[in-house]
């Protein structure tokens, strides 16, 4: 008998949870803003079943991160762009919405399985929309549908996010699988991968490149008698992907090395990695002359314009109201106070999820497959904040409607996956008796 069906069918906010926990990713990139048909969902019923959730008992995590949400939608709402009128809103209510959904689906126990078929199904679709894009209509970079409309950094981010949670579950979960769903998961990762490299999204190359210490821990804590044999598999896995594209790999490293050069040379900021040079050194120099509350929203930009106007730097930073890093976006608009709320939006989910010994204990006494499960669900878990941080030194994520939906939702419908298992499992003895 698998956990899923142990947790059987279960009350109707079980079932809504858990068709949240696979419609989430599985949507996210295939049609347009796909990571928004799980959250409407849960907002809906958790909107409708107002008079029992929020009499729950709720895990000290899912407050500190409701917290978080809560703290960095206010912080959103004070640095909102003044031009945007109630466009301003926008942001900070899906942070309070998201903590609605938050206190919801935590306490609903969705089937843990969820997530997995719904990483598979959605690497496999962004896949598939990055080879149409790109050898059907001939599109310079993948972008997601409709062709155009999404920004091609984000899509080709949250596709490297995917892949990378269904590699870490399909790691955990291998033996508890059948061959056929294995073979699907290791083609789905690469589907995934390849449509981070098509959208040519070089930020998720350095993303990749961060967690890397992170992987290998795990994979010699929990892995390591199999440890050499799975580095084996995965530099094959990328030796393939990056000999099949080859010619976009080469032609991007190339381009950034010219431009770096260019750069360092001339100060020429007019090209993609020359303005990101420029705006970071703009939101260094200038957020050291306020560096404990920042300039917010209005100075910001007011001071870009006065001292590009006074020679001190190139006009090209005028085309963005972002710095395309988070830390230094943060820095300069809300000083060390902002980066600080920015790092515990990130701490606050690694916390939540880190497999610690302690965690793991409590499952001592459960099947394999059920240690496998969780473990599987809290490596995933992982998995967002760090390549979120990592996606950040290059790209103001929570800027865009795709970053901020994809990272709430993600890291709620896998914590109430966490939670439920907790819930069924931990520290109560065997499988069976629980059962």
């Amino acid at each position: 008998m698998t956990i899923d069906n142990l947790l059987g069918p279960g009350p109707w906010p079980r079932r809504v949870a858990t068709a949240a926990v696979f419609l989430v990713p599985a949507l996210a990139l295939t049609v347009q803003s796909g990571y928004s048909y799980g959250a409407a969902l849960l907002l809906v019923c958790a909107l409708c079943s107002l008079h029992r959730w929020p009499r729950l008992p709720q895990d000290r995590w899912t407050w500190g991160f409701a917290a978080a949400m809560s703290c960095i939608g206010v912080l959103w709402l004070v640095l909102a762009n003044p031009l945007e009128g109630l466009g301003g809103w926008d942001r900070p209510s899906k942070f309070a919405f998201g903590v609605v959904c938050l206190l919801f689906v935590s306490t609903a126990a969705p089937k843990p399985r969820a997530q997995f078929w719904g990483l598979l199904a959605g690497c496999a679709g962004a896949g598939v929309v990055a080879l149409w894009q790109v050898y059907v209509e001939n599109s310079p970079r993948a972008s997601g549908f409709p062709t155009g409309r999404t920004n091609a950094i984000q899509w080709g981010n949250l596709a490297l996010l995917m892949g990378t949670m269904l590699a870490v579950q399909t790691l955990a979960l291998r033996e508890h699988l059948s061959r056929r769903a294995v073979a699907m998961a290791c083609v789905g990762g690469l589907l995934a991968l390849n449509a981070s490299v098509l959208s040519q999204s070089r930020g998720g190359w350095l993303a990749l490149l961060m967690a890397t210490p992170v992987g290998l821990y795990f994979l010699w804590h929990f892995y390591r008698r199999e440890l050499w044999r799975m580095l084996a598999g995965t530099t094959i896995a990328l030796i393939v992907l990056g000999a099949a594209n080859h010619k976009v790999l080469a032609e991007r490293w190339n381009v950034m090395e010219k431009e770096v050069l260019i750069y360092g040379t001339e100060r020429a900021a007019d090209t993609s990695v020359g303005q990101r040079l420029e705006h970071w050194r703009f939101a260094w120099e200038v957020g050291l002359e306020k560096p404990l509350l920042g300039w917010g929203m209005r100075g910001y930009l007011a001071e870009k314009e006065k001292r590009v106007a006074a020679g001190q730097y190139e006009p090209s930073i005028l085309e963005y109201i972002y710095t395309h890093n988070e830390p230094l976006d943060m820095f300069i608009k809300a000083g060390l106070v902002g980066v600080l709320l920015l790092l515990l939006f990130y701490a606050v989910p690694l916390g939540m999820f880190w497999p610690t010994r302690a965690r793991m204990a409590a499952y001592a006494g459960q099947a394999a497959e059920v240690r496998a499960q969780v473990l599987a669900l809290r490596m995933a878990g992982v998995c967002i904040p760090l390549l979120y941080a990592g996606f950040g030194m290059t790209q103001v994520f929570f800027a865009h409607n795709s970053g901020i939906m994809f990272y709430l939702f993600m890291v709620m419908t896998t914590w109430s996956a966490v939670r439920g298992m907790d819930a069924l499992y931990a520290g109560k003895g065997s499988a069976t008796a629980a059962a």
